[in-house]
């Protein structure tokens, strides 16, 4: 259990920044933010033997983080401040950074970044996970099936339903 325990602070130092900016999307402020990612932290570590399989470390930890960011807003009960820049910047990165097998997320990128990230905020909690966990983290299909604990083809049609209401939103916001 040593081991393994090793293992997880190295995973957790090396992908720190990842966590936080998931974690980030969720609360939309610095310190919250923050807070989540070591609250995270100190659970894993506290159920480091919880983990079978190193090889579901990553995604394992993902669920953790999203669980905690969900509880830090159900705990707060109200509409958190965001640095909105940094967000639209986020969002910008990981929508052009996407797969055209899925869509083609150039029909959804405007001018007006500040609506795409309004946009994705109106999206259904479920799709929004699915959307940042593919485009934002760069997570597979399967990954963000093993995270959130659905079905692939569940994920598939998130994905996909929350890139066409973001396109319909979005021209709507455009025309």
């Amino acid at each position: 259990m040593a081991n393994m325990y090793e293992e997880l602070t190295a995973y957790i130092t090396q992908n720190q920044n990842r966590y936080y900016r998931l974690a980030y999307s969720y609360v939309k402020e610095e310190q919250a933010a923050l807070d989540v990612v070591q609250n995270a932290v100190v659970r894993a570590l506290e159920h480091v033997g919880e983990l079978r399989n190193r090889e579901y470390m990553g995604t394992w930890l993902y669920r953790i983080v999203i669980n905690e960011s969900i509880s830090s807003l159900r705990r707060s009960a109200r509409e958190m401040p965001y640095d909105q820049e940094s967000i639209v910047d986020a969002v910008q990165e990981g929508i052009n950074g996407s797969d055209s097998q899925y869509d083609d997320p150039q029909i959804i990128v405007t001018n007006k970044p500040e609506a795409l990230y309004e946009a994705i905020l109106s999206l259904p909690e479920t799709m929004q996970t699915v959307i940042k966990l593919y485009y934002f983290e760069e997570l597979t299909m399967p990954e963000i099936a093993a995270v959130t604990g659905i079905h692939l083809s569940t994920v598939k049609y998130r994905l996909y339903q929350g890139l066409r209401k973001l396109k319909l939103r979005m021209k709507e916001g455009v025309a």
